[in-house]
């Protein structure tokens, strides 16, 4: 039979944008997918983490599985509109199919399925990498608080912390203080919490962090000296948001890399959480 001059690009194009869904999810996740090590970083101290390196690569990854399943969708609806074509005028359209797949038309209505794509990839990935290992400065045990070289008591200690002087604490004070040896050494004070990312990307963009019943590490992340309480104390420390670090973007020497084989898992416990406070007004 002769072909149906109707059955164009162009009226194909038509039908296939007619039959778009309005929702589509483009993009599905492996068992193995995780965040980068700097796009976590970036996410914890408050900065774009798709302005780094891996956050762009990432970014391109994802766009180039979304425009594979884009052209899916829209391959898939033409092929259909084409085959009932085919059954409508008893005509082989195979000249239609190929002229299809290198089409502007094609492209125009991939735009439209890639427009219209909710694939929830960052959120799936931010509510399934778990806790990270963060390390804060102690704002009281600073490289300006002149602790270096000089006795510290397990009760200054507690204070340059605002910890309670509870025996638990000032039996984990007295220990930290032992194994770091602040007579001899270069001392500062970082506070070691695991927090689920999930809950860090819930914070606002400004405002007080509360970091509660942390690790402490007490050394110089200068040097990788010191040593780190093996229990949570218990006491809170407030923190700007902007100075939420992870353990291995923070300043110096990370404690994993000084301790050897820890992980953020080491570090949780049945309080632990980053809490945020209302923001002081200017």
């Amino acid at each position: 039979m002769s072909l149906n001059s109707e059955r164009t690009v162009a009226a194909l194009a038509t039908a296939v944008e007619a039959g778009l869904k309005t929702d589509y999810t483009l993009i599905y996740l492996d068992s193995g997918d995780r965040l980068p090590d700097q796009v976590v970083a970036a996410m914890v101290s408050g900065e774009n983490p798709w302005e780094t390196r891996d956050g762009d690569r990432l970014l391109d990854a994802m766009s180039d599985l979304a425009l594979d399943a884009a052209h899916r969708e829209v391959d898939e609806l033409a092929n259909k509109i084409v085959d009932s074509w085919e059954a409508e005028d008893d005509t082989d359209y195979s000249e239609l199919r190929d002229d299809w797949k290198f089409s502007d038309e094609r492209e125009t209505a991939t735009d439209t399925v890639r427009d219209r794509d909710s694939s929830p990839w960052v959120d799936e990935l931010v509510q399934t990498y778990g806790p990270v290992l963060l390390r804060v400065t102690i704002p009281a045990m600073d490289e300006d608080a002149k602790l270096s070289f000089a006795p510290l008591s397990g009760e200054r200690f507690l204070d340059l912390l605002g910890f309670e002087h509870t025996a638990a604490n000032l039996a984990l004070a007295e220990a930290v203080i032992a194994e770091a040896s602040p007579e001899f050494s270069v001392i500062m004070g970082f506070a070691m919490v695991a927090v689920d990312l999930a809950d860090i990307e819930a914070l606002p963009d400004e405002g007080t962090v509360e970091l509660r019943n942390p690790y402490v590490w007490l050394g110089s992340a200068f040097t990788g000296s010191g040593w780190c309480s093996e229990e949570q104390f218990t006491g809170t420390v407030a923190v700007d948001r902007a100075a939420l670090r992870t353990d291995s973007d923070a300043f110096g020497w990370s404690w994993s890399d000084v301790a050897g084989g820890t992980s953020a898992r080491d570090f949780t416990g049945p309080t632990l959480t980053a809490r945020p406070t209302t923001p002081v007004a200017a």
